[in-house]
Formats: C-alpha cells, sequence, structure tokens
C-alpha cells in the first residue's frame, strides 16, 4: 500500500501530494460499468455519483488529519485513498501522544461537524426518499458523514478510534504497554465486527459480505501492528553504530553549487551533506538528471536500529544520515535497515 509503483497522484494540498491506489479506479469501473449492464446508464450514473461523493468524504476526512498535523507542524508526506478509505502518512516523532490524539481526532471531527451543521438545518434523520429524508441528495451526504465519524471512532487499529485510544493509554502506561493494551482491545473489536457479519447472514443480510470483509481486514491490520511491536522490542537491542556507509566529506551552505557538484562525483558517497546554521537539514545526492539538493532525516549513532526504521516508517526517504556529537558520520539506506530487518526477524 506504500509503494508508489501502485498509485497514480491525483493532486497536491499545501505541498502534499495526494495518491489514489490503482485498486480504487479499478473497482469503481467496476462497480459502475457493473450497475449500468444491470440497470442502464441512470444506475451508472446513480453508482459513479454514489461513490463519488463517499470517496469525496474521505478525502475531506483525511484533509482533517493534514490540517491538525499542520497546526502542530508535524511533516504529512502524503495522503493515500485506496479502497477500504484513506491513509494520512504523519510523520510523528516518538512520544508525541497528544499530538497522536489530536491528529487522530480531526479526521472524524470533519465528518461529524458536517453531519452536525446538516441537522442544524433540518436535514438527516431519515432514509433517503422516507417521509422523514427533507433533503434528497442532502440527506444521503448526512448519512455518510454520520458513518464515517462514527465507524472510524470505534477502537480499532487501524481506525482513528484505535490511535485515540492507543495515545491514551500510551500517557498512563507508556508507549510499549499501552500499544499492547490498545490492540487486545481492538482485536476484540474486530471480532464483535465478525460477529455482527455472522448474524447478517443467519438473517440472509448480504450486506454480511461487506461487514465480514471489514472485520477481517480490522483483525488482521491488528496482528501486523502486534508483529511490528515485537519487532521493535527486537531491534532496540541493536545498536545503529557499526552499519552505515561512512561519510568522509560535507560542506556547508556557503559552497556553490559546481564545488559541490564536483566534491559529490568525485567522493563516492551516496550523499553530500549540508551545514546550515549549525542544522544537517539538507544534502545533495546524485541523480540522473544531475545533483539534487533534498532535506535529509536523521538518527543518532548511539541509537538503536529500531529508532532509524521507526524513523523510515514515517517518510518516505530514501535513507538516514547518522549523526553522531553534532556532526555526520554514515548514511544508512532504507534498502540496508530492511536487510537488517530480514537477517535479525527470519
Amino acid at each position: 500500500m506504500k509503494s508508489r509503483s501502485f498509485t497514480l497522484e491525483l493532486l497536491t494540498l499545501a505541498g502534499t501530494p495526494v495518491r489514489v491506489h490503482w485498486s480504487l479506479p479499478a473497482l469503481l469501473a467496476v462497480a459502475v460499468l457493473g450497475a449500468g449492464a444491470l440497470g442502464g446508464w441512470r444506475e451508472a450514473l446513480r453508482q459513479g455519483f454514489g461513490w463519488g461523493l463517499l470517496f469525496g468524504l474521505v478525502l475531506l476526512h483525511e484533509i482533517g488529519h493534514l490540517a491538525a498535523a499542520r497546526l502542530l507542524r508535524i511533516p504529512v508526506s502524503s495522503i493515500l485513498l485506496w479502497p477500504l478509505g484513506g491513509f494520512t502518512a504523519v510523520q510523528l516523532p516518538a512520544g508525541r501522544f497528544g499530538a497522536e490524539l489530536a491528529i487522530a481526532l480531526a479526521g472524524p471531527a470533519v465528518n461529524l461537524l458536517i453531519a452536525m451543521g446538516l441537522s442544524a438545518m433540518g436535514i438527516g434523520g431519515g432514509s433517503p426518499g422516507s417521509p422523514g429524508d427533507r433533503g434528497g441528495i442532502w440527506s444521503i451526504l448526512w448519512l455518510l458523514n454520520l458513518l464515517l465519524g462514527v465507524f472510524n471512532l470505534l477502537p480499532v487499529f487501524p481506525l482513528d478510534g484505535g490511535r485515540i485510544m492507543r495515545s491514551l493509554l500510551a500517557m498512563g502506561f507508556g508507549e510499549e504497554r499501552g500499544t499492547q493494551l490498545a490492540l487486545r482491545v481492538g482485536q476484540a473489536g474486530a471480532l464483535g465486527i465478525g460477529g455482527m457479519a455472522v448474524w447478517q447472514f443467519m438473517h440472509r443480510d448480504a450486506g454480511g459480505l461487506v461487514t465480514m470483509t471489514v472485520a477481517m481486514w480490522l483483525f488482521g491490520q491488528t496482528l501486523q501492528e502486534a508483529r511490528l511491536l515485537r519487532r521493535q522490542e527486537h531491534l532496540r537491542r541493536i545498536p545503529v553504530a557499526p552499519y552505515p556507509q561512512p561519510l568522509w566529506i560535507a560542506i556547508n551552505d556557503r559552497v556553490a553549487l559546481p564545488a559541490a557538484r564536483r566534491l559529490l562525483a568525485h567522493s563516492g558517497q551516496p550523499l553530500l551533506p549540508v551545514e546550515s546554521a549549525g542544522q544537517w537539514a539538507e544534502g545533495f545526492f546524485l541523480n540522473p538528471e544531475g545533483i539534487r539538493r533534498r532535506p535529509l532525516r536523521i538518527v543518532d549513532g548511539e541509537s538503536s536500529i529500531a529508532a532509524a526504521w521507526s524513523c523510515l516508517t514515517r517518510s518516505e526517504e530514501p535513507g538516514l544520515l547518522v549523526i553522531r556529537n553534532g556532526r555526520p558520520i554514515g548514511w544508512l539506506a532504507r534498502e540496508q535497515v530492511e536487510a537488517l530487518l530480514q537477517d535479525h526477524l527470519s
């Protein structure tokens, strides 16, 4: 799901790319064409409009997360839309549980505020076409926002409710214990949704297939989060220091671009770190088009592979600049960290 090779960039919001996984337009095309084949072009248009409205609201939900992160000055790598919803890649620093809580709350808050606004206008409360339906499409909008807001508040990973619960528990019990407790509650919640699907099957409700699919996906996500937690516990015992590729040359921001290009070309280094105001926030990289300056993510040389891996999972950078005593000592490529994970966890 994180691979760019399977996504299309839809637009950019405040410098943040919004991507669509290829499976989403494929699924929508099947749904619209199938509706057209069974019910004619009017049904195809209705299906297309309904799906477009739903994922428009999902995008608004993710924009809520983006806005909260920006207000808290926390970087966001991208927003991804896919068949089961959306995902905002927030580069959340370790231990920022209050920020995690605020960002997680912001998404459902957008949907619930829209639903509340429509209710204040006298819209909602009845199914579309029923005697209580006072707004037609506006009632559909009210219902979708209400469902998105409430569903995402369920205390199950990776839903916002699961992250809200994890952040609250982590504040009281610490990150590791809080995450363990949140995952147990999440697994129980996923099993509860699965039980609802069984009830639907018993009453010959075809919607049980969707409910069961969601339950299985949520349970699988909680298992994956549990595996990630165990992996972090193991990797905390492995130091970063022996693994980076050494960097012998670094420059400051007063060095001219032609000189930086020559230094990088003859150094044999994967990058040339650039010091600016005492910080190593950027570096020069060589690519087929020439030299490129881009931001750097940093990890301390005294930290663990777990810290490096955690840093990389919150970004899409090719690697990490390793710092010791305020000076760059090496480059830890993403591929190298992934290889270390395979070696130590296989």
